[in-house]
């Protein structure tokens, strides 16, 4: 019955949003409130919200700050792990407090939350009292479907800065902003009244600040200067939207009280953010690269990242997911056709979506012939299976879309796959066909 309403009901009608903010209310007064007992820092932007909040957690928590946090990938409670499920970035109001209530009852000091513009207009974090709200990055022409218009989108995200503003002082705890000074829409952020503001950058002058920068297909190395120290970072994450995520997530760490010497310690020994950029090593003699980049801008952002970073082919697997507008899957394969030097467009998630309708609107936009840097592979094990067993030495096989999801929904069917999991399974493979052509 519920089904039926929210298929008949706009999203964003008065009656479903006034539905939300009541459940919002609810969960809040029925968990007492959990954040009022804790130090909550609160993520947005368009993307790197959930690479983001994984370092902030790392880093507050090596530091000896036991922390809680909810991201897309996975929600921590001290040290302990739960997978996220859901695939919600951010979990509706019951969960959220729950969650909050679970990490007071750990003793936890922190809270980090990703949160997405959705949440924000429907009230999911009602009741939840920031006191660091943090910027990752604000791109034009995302959710449009949603909002409606990009002014809006961005007035929704700003919501989430003058809620803090505006929310209750804990004791000794400062409302604190952390702002992207490179975004293009800073200015509207920093003009916000708030107790500290601090910012990040790779470009300008920010109170934390990175120079002489060396990207390479295994990590990033920089200089990190903050007032009156500069110390060497050396992560083990890819491009330069990772390292805006590891700027912001240091920017953080440093505001409340962690020393800038240890945060270099703390990345040196980092194990990267499962399925973010995260490398598949088999003993290949190419690269293969997993990621859940599926927006177009994110999607942007890590094709030209690698496209620099390699010496020769970028071969991508990709496919629009269900559920989306095509307008996006189409700007996405534009984007794809413009990096990568062979595309193998396959299924993704279509949900009750035609996997050929999703893949016919994305080829309208790809002006290349079958065969000529261009293979259309609807099974994805098939089409991961062919990219990596046709990748040559210096070749980077991207594998996009999905990055840490377990199940594959095609119709009514769910199917256990993993990206990773899959392409160690036939990378593992092919080392052992080498092998045994080797013996012979």
């Amino acid at each position: 019955m519920l089904s039926f309403f929210r298929k008949i009901i706009p999203e964003r009608s008065g009656l479903r949003l006034w539905y939300h903010k009541i459940s919002a209310i609810l969960a809040a007064v029925w968990y007492r409130f959990p954040s009022h007992r804790l130090r909550v820092i609160a993520v947005t932007g368009t993307s790197g919200k959930s690479t983001t909040v994984e370092l902030i957690w790392y880093l507050l928590q090596k530091s000896g700050k036991k922390c809680g946090a909810l991201s897309t990938i996975q929600f921590h409670f001290g040290d302990e792990i739960v997978e996220n499920e859901s695939l919600r970035t951010t979990l509706r109001p019951w969960k959220v407090q729950r969650y909050l209530r679970r990490m007071v009852r750990e003793e936890c000091e922190y809270a980090v939350l990703e949160v997405s513009s959705h949440a924000l207009d429907q009230d999911r974090i009602w009741g939840v009292n920031v006191d660091t709200a943090v910027l990752t990055n604000i791109a034009d022409n995302e959710h449009i479907d949603y909002h409606g218009t990009f002014a809006d989108y961005v007035h929704t995200k700003l919501q989430l800065f003058t809620r803090t503003n505006a929310g209750s002082r804990k004791p000794h705890i400062p409302k604190v902003f952390v702002l992207n000074r490179d975004d293009a829409h800073f200015d509207l952020f920093a003009d916000l009244s708030i107790d500290k503001k601090w910012t990040y950058s790779r470009r300008k002058p920010s109170d934390i600040q990175s120079h002489d920068v060396n990207y390479t297909p295994r990590n990033t190395e920089f200089d990190l200067r903050i007032p009156n120290n500069q110390v060497h970072i050396q992560a083990p994450l890819i491009g330069e939207h990772n390292l805006e995520n590891i700027l912001a997530s240091i920017a953080v760490a440093v505001s409340h009280g962690v020393k800038v010497t240890d945060v270099q310690k703390y990345f040196a020994a980092h194990p990267g953010v499962s399925s973010r950029l995260e490398l598949i090593e088999k003993g290949q003699n190419f690269s293969v690269v997993v990621d859940y980049t599926y927006k177009p801008s994110a999607l942007r952002a890590v094709l030209s990242t690698l496209k620099k970073l390699i010496h020769g082919k970028l071969i991508v697997v990709w496919g629009g997911a269900g559920g989306r507008a095509p307008e996006n899957w189409q700007q996405s394969g534009r984007l794809l056709h413009e990096f990568a030097d062979e595309i193998v467009l396959t299924t993704d998630d279509p949900y009750d979506q035609d996997p050929r309708f999703i893949a016919s609107t994305i080829r309208q936009v790809i002006p290349r012939q079958e065969g000529a840097g261009f293979f259309e592979i609807e099974d994805r094990y098939e089409a991961i299976r062919y990219a990596l067993l046709t990748a040559q030495e210096d070749d980077m096989v991207l594998v996009a879309g999905r990055g840490h999801e377990k199940v594959q929904t095609i119709g009514k069917k769910k199917i256990p796959f993993v990206d990773k999991e899959v392409c160690e399974e036939i990378l593992d493979f092919a080392s052992g066909d080498q092998l045994l052509k080797k013996k012979k």
